[in-house]
């Protein structure tokens, strides 16, 4: 995979990250972006552009050299009104661009902090739960 194809990957999972967030927040978020990598290094990005350039510059290495395992977490909604996302690189060894841990194509698996789930949603059911498996936003299946 090259490095404008993963960029256009993670614009795609910026959105899906997004509407996994609303479906559990019940309701339309900002369409704004700030992210954070969750270690001792204090880099930050805001806005779409710079949060995927610093995604993609610790997770692409090389086209065949691609972190197989990315949480990216969205952590709260700022008094600036961006979407806060925290990101995880898991301790795998890079690869080729591929079906990932989340059962779908990249690396990169979502997450929502339980202070922004609305109560009214029922998260945890089997319907809701089978909604995000069709809109390809959940890697397993409920049981």
């Amino acid at each position: 995979m090259t490095q404008n194809e993963f960029q256009k990957h993670i614009e795609k999972t910026l959105s899906e990250l997004k509407l996994y967030a609303e479906l559990h927040a019940g309701k339309e978020l900002p369409n704004d972006f700030e992210f954070k990598w969750h270690s001792a290094e204090k880099v930050s990005a805001i806005g779409k552009n710079n949060v995927m350039e610093l995604i993609a510059r610790k997770v692409y290495l090389h086209e065949n050299k691609i972190y197989p395992c990315v949480d990216l977490i969205v952590e709260k909604i700022t008094d600036e009104n961006r979407i806060v996302i925290c990101g995880y690189i898991a301790g795998y060894e890079p690869r080729d661009f591929g079906k990932g841990w989340s059962n779908r194509l990249g690396p990169f698996i979502y997450g929502i902090e339980k202070e922004l789930i609305n109560k009214k949603v029922n998260h945890t059911s089997k319907e809701f739960k089978n909604m995000l498996i069709e809109l390809g936003l959940l890697h397993c299946k409920p049981e």
